[in-house]
């Protein structure tokens, strides 16, 4: 008989589950997938409009306008400060002026009030008239109560009848004004009347409008007939104690 050969069987391979694979797949998959995903930005990318040189350049010329802005800027600050300066002398140069106006303003009423006295020295000569015991007190608000004596100078017992008018002078801002009787009496009279054989107290109420800074009482003395002339006399404004 001749010699048996033994048969070599070969049994399948079965690959266990966790078993490596083979590298170069895995290597293969990543290369596929970074492409596919860069792809897929380039896609939104251009879809999107976004393009890195553009915004470079958009980027570039909106700090350039910042650069222009921020010197524009720094021009309009000198310029402000510039302004301010010249502003401050210009105001300073305006009290100035007001103070210089009112200086004369206060040299002129003294002028006025000067003169009127002289008026009533020489006119007084020849009338024998005289005011005394002048005074204003307040009354109530912006009121006040103005009382003087009108008196003759000789003892003879001619009888004295005429009139008396008050004017008020004084600075309503920066211009001087000089009220009639019935404005500041708001139209209840025009004149005080006057009938005496040696003296005559005389009183009435006047009204000082807001805004209006009296300076001085004007007293207009108007007698009737050729006896006694008429005069005028100027009183600082001082109010006193009721």
């Amino acid at each position: 008989m001749g010699k048996i050969k033994p048969i070599k069987v070969i049994t399948p391979r079965i690959v266990q589950p966790g078993e490596r694979r083979r590298p170069w797949l895995w290597l293969f998959f990543l290369l596929v997938l970074g492409v596919w995903t860069w792809q897929v930005f380039e896609f939104g990318r251009q879809r999107a409009g976004f393009d890195v040189g553009r915004r470079d350049a958009v980027e570039g010329g909106l700090r350039e306008r910042i650069t222009e802005l921020e010197q524009e800027r720094d021009v309009l600050r000198q310029e402000a400060a510039r302004y301010e300066r010249s502003g401050q002398i210009d105001r300073a140069a305006v009290v100035d002026v007001q103070t210089e106006v009112k200086t004369l303003q206060d040299e002129r009423a003294a002028l006025k009030r000067e003169v009127a006295f002289l008026k009533s020295l020489v006119s007084g000569g020849g009338s024998n008239l005289s005011i005394d015991d002048f005074r204003v007190s307040e009354v109530d608000e912006n009121v006040y109560r103005v009382e003087l004596t009108l008196s003759k100078k000789t003892d003879d017992a001619t009888t004295v009848e005429g009139q008396v008018l008050l004017r008020l002078r004084g600075m309503e801002g920066d211009i001087e004004r000089t009220l009639d009787m019935q404005t500041i009496t708001d139209g209840r009279r025009s004149n005080i009347g006057i009938r005496f054989k040696n003296f005559q107290k005389l009183r009435t109420d006047i009204n000082v409008p807001d805004g209006f800074v009296p300076v001085a009482v004007e007293v207009a003395v108007e007698p009737q007939g050729k006896g006694f002339k008429a005069f005028e006399q100027a009183f600082d404004w001082k109010v006193s104690d009721a």
